[in-house]
């Protein structure tokens, strides 16, 4: 079928019809049993309200697909017998006709999107795939039929692109895209990369690797997954800022994932630390966003990277070494232990609790010092008061307080916030810690003030560049992981979203606080406006995780948001910081970018949204340089008559319409059009490289329609050929 074709017209449309209708009718049917409290009746009162609460639940889930049951079909053969399978969003077992459904999570429904022909069914035999279809079904009605490989038809058809472009043409929404529907085969493949095992996903602006990341999350939860299946709400996601994590989590109840926590990683930590009340600063991207001496952005970069560091965290647990060792070295126990019908004295000197100290310390156990050293003292204790088993939960009990307040002295002024900055401030305090782990020139970095002309807020605060290492203090004292009243346990699985902006120190603690093997990183070198914070390259993720022979890395070719027209200016710009950058989009055709120069910035930016709505663009981003450039301009613009609402901090919401946003709260978000306000070398400066990953991510955002605004000549990598040489 061709894109003008219309819907109606492909020769299996009324089968395929009868069929959704017979879908519908047997989803119905279910529906009623389900809510039937008479038919859900058990021997007794209790097993009745369960077996009706079981039943209520599933008819509540099945009730949110009767509108739109599947969205393709797998026709296959195994064993000479064919058959047709159904795939949707929820599984549905028809019992009494053919109307069941699989659901794409499973193994199965990953057929529907790869390109094999073949795969391995139960029994051992081999079963072949004859053709694949996709199903638009809205409202209980089948719009359309669209086969994407038919071996009748010689193969695959091209009804995959044709899918695929018609979709990414339509309008963008406040959320998050749902791809359930049209997950491309690369996607689908790394998605699905192996459970256990963590994976690194590189893609450029707009290839899908947050969608991939949530819909991994869903095929986690399948119970395909066995053993390294997940539960929502035991699975993290941490995002750059709020405002992307808020429109991003807005995907998640309809992947099911309604538990899944999403937040950012410094609001994770501060969480985690008990310190939600503390202000977080980021005092390297305010002097990196308004300071124009290179030389002293330099530094703050050099230093931000020095902090999160992955040897960062053997500083840190030497630095605490040398803390706990010296105040073991004055302690000794005195205890006594009833045992049998004798009290049998237990005396253990400094020598001794330094030699069980070393031993936790040399382990550096996922549970914390402080647990495992409390627990080898019980150890130690039971064995040198020849306990029987039997005795040991009552002997337990009768030194508990002394072994607890021995603990305590042991660990007692060991708060991650002060210890983090005494190893991060006091130069006696690094050097010692730092000591056959990091060089000279690494120390003097660490060591160096470069954000001295940034203030620093009055109240309680911490840096996001600090941050880490404070973790790092909690993580080795106490575990890190998810908190279960005052238990910790580790995370089912951890998305981490704009990887390449999160520290080597945070990946290795991170790790700690998962399941072995449950991360999944997705980035984008190319955006890596935060990099001060990042890795160098996803080698340094991959030392941090174990070593490249344990974590893959999977690489997405194609950008899917873009228009073509869109997709190679952005392509232009990420060539010059980033020659290996390849940006590949798919052939969908748009508007030209427009270019709007030589006048009033508020006049002109205002005359591109206007052409943007009056093409019927709803949702438009005017991204700027700054958050005041952000503010300035949305009063600026009333007087256009044009109402564009700023979002200039986390705390905002985006939700559709026409906004103003600094770049670096943009990166993630989509619009149907974008608005690059000053774009011009006056506000990003062509000789530096930060400044062009900028520019990359503010042109990047639109899916449909690009507009540059300059008051005088564009920026140079944004001209059109020929323009200015």
């Amino acid at each position: 079928m061709s894109l003008t074709a219309p819907p109606s017209t492909h020769p299996d449309f009324a089968p395929e019809e009868q069929h959704l209708r017979g879908t519908v009718a047997a989803m119905l049917r279910q529906l009623e049993v389900w809510e039937d409290r008479d038919r859900n009746v058990g021997a007794d009162l209790e097993t009745s309200l369960t077996l009706a609460d079981t039943a209520g639940e599933h008819a509540a889930m099945l009730s949110l697909h009767v509108h739109a049951p599947y969205f393709g079909s797998l026709k296959v053969r195994v064993a000479g017998r064919e058959q047709t399978l159904y795939v949707g969003k929820h599984a549905f077992r028809d019992l009494k006709g053919p109307h069941s459904v699989v659901s794409w999570e499973s193994d199965v429904g990953s057929l529907f999107y790869s390109g094999a022909l073949s795969w391995e069914a139960r029994g051992g035999l081999t079963g072949t795939i004859r053709r694949r279809r996709q199903l638009d079904v809205q409202g209980q009605r089948l719009r359309r039929v669209t086969d994407l490989s038919d071996d009748a038809a010689g193969g695959e058809t091209g009804g995959r692109e044709e899918v695929l472009v018609r979709r990414l043409s339509e309008a963008s929404t406040a959320a998050m895209r749902d791809v359930v529907e049209t997950l491309q085969p690369e996607q689908n493949a790394a998605m699905r990369a192996p459970a256990g095992r963590p994976v690194v996903i590189q893609g450029a602006a707009g290839s899908g690797k947050t969608t991939i990341g949530f819909h991994r999350l869903a095929w986690l939860t399948h119970p395909d997954r066995g053993a390294q299946r997940g539960r929502p709400e035991n699975m993290l996601v941490l995002m750059p800022n709020q405002v992307l994590a808020r429109y991003a989590a807005r995907v998640l109840p309809g992947l099911n994932l309604g538990g899944v926590g999403v937040t950012t990683p410094e609001a994770w930590a501060l969480s985690f630390l008990g310190l939600e009340k503390m202000e977080v600063t980021d005092r390297t991207l305010s002097l990196l966003l308004h300071d124009h001496d290179n030389a002293r952005r330099k530094a703050a970069w050099r230093r931000a990277k020095a902090m999160g560091d992955g040897r960062m965290l053997r500083v840190v647990r030497q630095h605490l070494a040398g803390r706990l060792l010296g105040q073991v070295g004055r302690l000794s126990l005195h205890a006594a232990a009833e045992v049998g019908r004798e009290l049998r004295p237990l005396a253990l000197d400094a020598a001794t609790l330094g030699t069980l100290l070393e031993d936790v310390l040399a382990r550096s156990p996922l549970e914390g010092y402080r647990a495992a050293f409390r627990a080898a003292l019980e150890g130690e204790a039971l064995a040198r008061l020849r306990v029987p088993e039997e005795e040991e939960t009552r002997v337990r009990r009768q030194l508990a307080p002394d072994l607890t307040t021995l603990t305590a002295k042991v660990f007692a002024g060991m708060l991650p916030v002060s210890e983090g900055r005494r190893l991060l401030s006091d130069e006696a305090t690094l050097r010692s810690a730092a000591q056959g782990v990091l060089d000279e020139r690494l120390i003097r970095v660490l060591l160096s003030d470069p954000l001295t002309g940034i203030p620093k807020p009055r109240r309680s605060h911490a840096d996001v560049t600090e941050l880490p290492v404070m973790l790092a203090v909690a993580a080795l004292l106490g575990g890190v992981g998810q908190r279960q009243g005052r238990q910790l346990a580790p995370y089912d699985h951890i998305v981490l979203d704009e990887g390449q902006d999160y520290s080597p120190l945070l990946y290795a603690l991170l790790a700690r606080a998962a399941r072995p093997g449950h991360l999944s990183v997705l980035g984008d070198s190319s955006q890596g406006i935060h990099g001060y914070k990042g890795p160098n390259s996803w080698a340094d993720v991959q030392e941090a995780l174990g070593g490249p022979a344990r974590v893959d890395v999977l690489t997405l070719s194609r950008t899917y948001r873009s228009t073509r027209q869109i997709t190679a200016l952005g392509a232009r710009v990420a060539s010059t910081y980033n020659p290996a950058a390849s940006v590949v989009g798919v052939d969908r055709g748009g508007a030209e970018v427009r270019r709007l120069t030589g006048g009033d910035l508020a006049a002109l930016t205002a005359q591109a949204v206007g052409e943007m709505l009056q093409a019927g663009h709803r949702n438009v981003a005017l991204v700027t340089r700054r958050v005041a450039d952000a503010e300035a301009l949305a009063g600026e613009l009333r007087h256009h008559d044009l109402d564009a609402r700023p979002i200039t901090s986390e705390q905002a919401r985006y939700e559709g319409g026409v906004v103003t946003l600094p770049v670096n709260l943009a990166k993630g978000l989509e619009f149907d059009g974008a608005v690059v306000v000053g774009a011009d070398a006056a506000t990003y400066d062509p000789a530096t490289p930060f400044e062009s990953r900028l520019l990359y991510v503010a042109v990047s955002r639109g899916l449909h329609a690009l507009a540059l605004v300059a008051r005088g000549e564009l920026h140079p990598l944004l001209r059109e050929a020929g323009e200015g040489e």
